[in-house]
């Protein structure tokens, strides 16, 4: 799709449209997907979508409630593109856990098995200690939903980017 045939489906008009020399983006803000709000940004080079990212812009008091956040985005990217092909709880670092590495990358080894109730996994992705990913095939369209952090600060977005060769 081009800038133009991408703007004509959106309800609102975008809050800004940015060029470059073969790229340009076009940015949305305030828009909700399953109840969390956010920024979304449509991408484009040499005039054809190439990738959508949707930058939720939550700010919580208890870093926990991201993984909440999470959750709630995984059932609704499950009924509209499947199961994920890919689902992973990535342990950089065992520091903030009571268990050792070796036992978080085999029971808690699925973004999706991480619970709000578990102790400290918000303060873990926060530090960038913790990463949560699944990861979708639609069609011609790779679908990655993340949970990552550094510095104190987490980033939950999700990005959908056009394969060059459709997957099975």
């Amino acid at each position: 799709m081009t800038p133009e045939q991408v703007m004509a489906t959106e309800p609102a008009k975008p809050s800004s449209v940015r060029a470059a020399k073969s790229a340009s983006i076009v940015q949305y803000d305030s828009i909700s997907f399953a109840t969390l709000s956010g920024q979304l940004f449509y991408v484009f080079a040499n005039d054809k979508l190439v990738r959508a990212r949707i930058l939720f812009d939550a700010e919580h008091d208890d870093d926990n409630e991201f993984i909440g956040d999470f959750r709630t985005v995984e059932p609704q990217l499950l009924e509209k593109y499947g199961k994920p092909t890919s689902d992973r709880a990535i342990w950089k670092d065992d520091q903030t856990q009571q268990e050792p590495k070796s036992y978080l990358d085999q029971d808690r080894a699925t973004a999706t098995g991480i619970l709000p109730s578990d102790k400290n996994v918000g303060l873990a992705v926060s530090l960038g200690h913790l990463k949560l990913a699944t990861e979708r095939i639609a069609g011609r369209t790779r679908i990655f939903h993340t949970l990552t952090g550094a510095e104190e600060r987490i980033t939950h977005q999700i990005e959908f980017s056009v394969l060059t060769e459709p997957r099975p």
